[in-house]
């Protein structure tokens, strides 16, 4: 029998057809985001022509397009049917708490005082940023509720302040107290991160996504390096908005933001910098930096070896005198796919390998905590880790595995 590329009967074609309509409209939104469509939705066209293509098949249509609609199909079932499964509570490799945790987990605030972007704690309250608004619950999980219905992308507790972004593209400053009260603009500028101490902030520019990828663009064709430089301002003000200064300016890219007495710490574009309060100052401390804390009059921070590995990264853990003197290499740890810092440990996770490790930033006490499957690791805050599936549910877990909570 001869095997041709085309469907021959009726139902091979739709079959083929609604599998190629399926690859052309994902590559649509996927690239330029045209398609008015949900995902799922152009997956029906992909699942339809499975269905259409295994009948066509049995009743012996076996042309090369049927086989490949067939394919397309069974990938299309695979990969969403798992998330699927991910995006439920399902094998995560920890229990997870569905309406609130046990008494001796419940009571544990060892968090307090945290802030990793979108989730902080405050005492016996945790706050947390779930699609652009912001809701607060107990630290047991109970009594969940909307603090704001204005929109919300990044936040920091100080005091009984939330400080906050409002968009993760164009990000004015804003703070309100705890119960969504009082809420007032602080700066108009596009702010990238942000950082509080007492009555003043510090926090760094960016540009929007579009001005990004023009500036990326002029760059590329230019083969001019200096083109992405200088296009973002550090700057320091009061918690109120008065006192405003621009300290210096930072790349295109820049980064965490830390104050530390009368310094500012600052992550631009893979650089580690810092600069007095005042603007002065102004000190590269390594190429190839990565924040980590201030402690003691010493700089705890990371050094990447290789900055354009993507998968993993190879680090030395660094520490250095406040003012620049004595830096030292503590330590190493390779093949590290993320990684932070809490309460005087490091913690990472290695890439192609389950579970959570830490260690003293001097190497010492190196111990995995747990054996659970991290897609994306968010953090970690006393006794808890902060882990997003990459189905999209967000998790706050003991460190030891043993419980969890789904965030969102």
């Amino acid at each position: 029998m001869k095997i041709t590329f085309l469907p021959r009967s009726r139902l091979g074609k739709w079959g083929f057809f609604l599998s190629l309509a399926f690859i052309l409209l994902l590559f649509a939104q996927i690239q330029f985001s045209l398609i008015p469509l949900p995902v799922f939705s152009v997956m029906a066209l992909g699942v339809a022509g499975f269905v259409l293509s295994i009948i066509a098949f049995i009743k012996k249509d076996r042309a090369l397009g049927t086989l490949l609609s067939i394919i397309i199909g069974a990938v299309i079932i695979f990969v969403f049917g798992s998330i699927l499964i991910m995006s439920t509570d399902l094998f995560k490799g920890f229990p997870v708490a569905k309406d609130y945790l046990q008494k001796a987990e419940g009571n544990d605030i060892s968090g307090d005082g945290m802030n990793l972007g979108d989730i902080s704690q405050s005492g016996e309250q945790i706050f947390f940023v779930e699609k652009n608004r912001l809701y607060t619950t107990n630290i047991d999980w109970t009594n969940r509720r909307e603090v704001t219905d204005s929109p919300v992308s990044s936040i920091f507790l100080s005091g009984d302040w939330i400080y906050f972004t409002n968009d993760r593209d164009v990000s004015n400053l804003y703070r309100m107290r705890k119960d969504g009260s009082k809420q007032m603009k602080l700066s108009e500028d596009n702010v990238a991160h942000f950082y509080v101490l007492g009555d003043h902030i510090a926090y760094s520019t960016k540009k929007t996504l579009a001005e990004f990828n023009e500036i990326k663009k002029e760059a590329l064709n230019t083969e001019d390096a200096t083109v992405e430089s200088d296009v973002g301002t550090l700057y320091m003000m009061k918690t109120d908005g008065s006192e405003k200064i621009a300290l210096c300016k930072v790349s295109l890219e820049p980064g965490r933001v830390m104050i530390s007495e009368e310094w500012i710490y600052f992550e631009d574009y893979q650089k580690l910098c810092k600069v007095r309060i005042d603007g002065s100052d102004y000190t590269v401390i390594s190429e190839k930096g990565r924040l980590g804390f201030v402690e003691n009059g010493w700089v705890y921070f990371i050094s990447v070896l290789d900055p354009e590995t993507r998968a993993y990264d190879d680090l030395e853990i660094c520490r250095m005198k406040k003012d620049g003197s004595e830096i030292t290499v503590l330590s190493s740890v390779n093949k590290v796919s993320s990684s932070c810092f809490d309460n005087g440990w490091f913690y990472y996770v290695l890439h192609s390998e389950k579970g959570l490790y830490r260690m003293r930033p001097d190497g010492s006490e190196r111990e995995r905590l747990n054996e659970i499957n991290i897609w994306q690791f968010d953090g970690v805050a006393g006794n808890w880790m902060y882990i997003t599936d990459y189905a999209g549910p967000r998790y706050r877990v003991k460190l030891d595995g043993s419980v969890g909570t789904r965030i969102n």
